[in-house]
């Protein structure tokens, strides 16, 4: 889920000071990413996101500073790309994501990552090399084939794309479960990685 607020001094740094990259960023647009982990003292632990991949920075937001949050399937459901300029639409991840939709339509879906950072900002992020980050919740249960086969359909427009399974605080990416190399999967939770055998019983019981 990514969030908007108001002033730069709002943030509670764990770090100080924010780097260069992450003032340009907040100075373009006060929206952030929130990250896995618990609320405390009503702070929302969030990360700041600026034009590379190896640019992001943690810190917490009050909850009351929050001014508006976005869902990730709120851009699906209200095809946000289409606001952008036609030369980024034409952008290969976007181009990819419209038809990808109709390959989900019996999920409740959404994307994160730069593609959502560019649908609500309208600022550029997106490059000829973006991923498609997908997250789909509550997902029925998928055999290891079944789960090659959807990677296969989502894989078919020249742009990686992957889908994180999420249930609560609790989720794992769909393509390492495809692949089948481990015996126990990651699973990401907001007490911190864990390892299961069965993940989709994990996120689904704890």
């Amino acid at each position: 889920m990514d969030v908007t607020f108001a002033h730069e001094d709002d943030l509670i740094l764990e770090k100080n000071p924010l780097p260069e990259w992450a003032k340009d960023s907040l100075s373009k647009a006060k929206i952030v990413v929130v990250r896995r982990g618990n609320l405390k003292n009503n702070l929302i632990p969030i990360g700041i996101r600026g034009k590379q991949k190896n640019q992001r920075w943690g810190c917490f937001l009050p909850k009351d500073k929050i001014l508006k949050h976005y869902h990730p399937d709120y851009f699906i459901a209200h095809q946000s790309w289409r606001n952008l300029p036609h030369d980024r639409q034409a952008m290969l991840a976007f181009q990819a994501l419209v038809k990808i939709v109709p390959l989900l339509t019996k999920l409740r879906w959404g994307v994160s990552g730069s593609l959502v950072y560019e649908m609500a900002t309208g600022i550029e992020m997106v490059h000829q090399t973006s991923d498609i980050d997908i997250i789909a919740w509550k997902v029925k249960p998928m055999s290891i084939k079944q789960a090659q086969l959807l990677l296969k359909q989502l894989n078919q427009f020249n742009v990686h794309a992957d889908m994180q399974v999420v249930n609560r605080d609790r989720g794992f990416a769909l393509e390492e479960y495809a692949m089948n190399r481990d015996a126990q999967i990651l699973i990401k939770t907001n007490a911190g990685p864990q390892l299961s055998a069965d993940p989709w019983h994990y996120i689904e019981e704890g």
